[in-house]
């Protein structure tokens, strides 16, 4: 039984848990509680801690077992310490307010004074820098809940989730790996002695390599109706080894078929692109961000597009879905989103004057002005590099009575 409703599980967590391998994972299913369901069995434990019913999901977990003893599972440590970055996720039920879930060296994940709290080291330059997340709330209540804590070397970015909501993130420099000084044993349910409950306070204890996450931040994407057909553009940061994007279109937002694809970071040429579909270009600017542009020059009435992110070694993602239909109507888009200097506008196929403003939250006028359209694709650039970090509105209104009255886009200053 445990195995199906673990199986469900794993589907609930499958986009966190795709593209990693795991290194050690304890179910507790039956004694002895030593032995490891993948990696290396446990050497020790408290004689009193046992597997027994009421775990998560009604199946066997890990008790302390009668009186207030520790668990304290010792590990050998050699096969987390090779690791540069770690992905560790719990099930716990809150019987006590101080306990670690796992440590090893200067990496601890656990509660204390009944906030989730993490510990761990980075190497940089050599040397190691402390780092911690306290006062992490917990949930308040006498139920199983996931926490999981995932260190990703290649994006440098430290996430603290609780039941799949990230609740504390830490941002190192991309390509940090963990420093494992000290470590020797790892030590799950260290001073864990359940509030002398006798009940599964831990449950399906998973550790793994860090999911494959692509190093490429994608700022904006918006796909919006032309003259000469309807045109894609996207802007993008932190490109680290992206190789390409495959534009994709589909009729009906189900099946998608790839049209055309980009090459990535400047490269400005189009890779194997098909017949007929369009044309990509890409420069950089004065942000470091990448805009990327593609025209699709044989739409259909209705279109879905999303990008396929494709990463130096085959890896890849997609980004949202944007839909784009060939019909009477104007056709605005706003990017980058988040902004650093500029932002621009984009008017397609509007028959009169288009007029524009930046406007901070409370109605203070940054910028206005009025552009001419001829049926042709209008662009206004609107710089923010003297405005200050934080939200604006960029309002477009054409003289002629947009469908919908005047559209607000939300822009983030970075």
């Amino acid at each position: 039984m445990k195995k199906i409703l673990h199986f469900f599980v794993l589907l609930a967590i499958l986009p966190f848990f795709s593209q990693a391998q795991i290194i050690s994972e304890f179910t507790w299913d039956n004694n002895p509680v030593t032995q490891a369901a993948v990696g290396p069995n446990a050497t020790s434990v408290s004689t009193f801690a046992t597997s027994s019913s009421g775990g998560s999901g009604g199946t066997n977990g890990l008790s302390a077992g009668t009186g207030r003893h520790d668990i304290d599972l010792v590990v050998p440590g050699a096969v987390f310490v090779s690791q540069p970055g770690i992905d560790i996720s719990v099930d716990f039920l809150k019987e006590e307010n101080g306990a670690s879930f796992f440590t090893i060296g200067g990496l601890d994940f656990g509660i204390t004074g009944g906030s989730i709290y993490v510990k761990f080291l980075l190497n940089v330059g050599g040397s190691d820098v402390a780092v911690s997340g306290n006062n992490i709330a917990t949930v308040p209540d006498a139920l199983f809940h996931t926490y999981r804590f995932i260190y990703n070397n290649t994006t440098g970015k430290a996430v603290v989730y609780i039941d799949g909501v990230s609740k504390y993130t830490y941002q190192a420099a991309a390509g940090t790996a963990l420093s494992w000084t000290g470590a020797t044993t790892a030590t799950i349910a260290s001073g864990m002695d359940g509030g002398n409950s006798n009940i599964p306070v831990l449950d399906n204890l998973i550790i793994q390599k860090p999911p494959v996450t692509l190093p490429l931040d994608l700022l904006s994407f918006d796909a919006y109706t032309g003259k000469t057909g309807n045109e894609l553009v996207w802007t993008t940061a932190h490109e680290v080894n992206t190789r390409s994007f495959i534009i994709e279109r589909s009729s009906d937002g189900i099946e998608f078929d790839a049209i055309g694809t980009v090459a990535a970071t400047g490269a400005g040429s189009v890779i194997g692109n098909i017949p007929g579909s369009g044309a990509g270009t890409v420069q950089t600017d004065n942000s470091g961000n990448s805009p990327y542009q593609f025209i699709d020059n044989a739409p259909a009435t209705v279109n879905f597009y999303r990008l396929k992110m494709v990463d130096a070694d085959g890896s890849f993602s997609y980004s949202v879905v944007k839909k784009c239909s060939n019909t009477a109507g104007v056709s605005i888009s706003c990017y980058p989103n988040p902004v650093v200097d500029y932002v621009t506008i984009r008017i397609g196929q509007s028959s009169g004057a288009v007029y524009y403003s930046l406007v901070t939250l409370d109605g203070k006028i940054m910028q206005s002005g009025k552009t001419g359209v001829d049926g042709t694709t209008q662009t206004v650039r609107l710089s923010l590099s003297a405005a200050p970090k934080g939200i604006y509105l960029v309002r477009v209104q054409e003289s002629a009575g947009l469908p919908g009255g005047t559209q607000t886009f939300k822009i983030v200053k970075q």
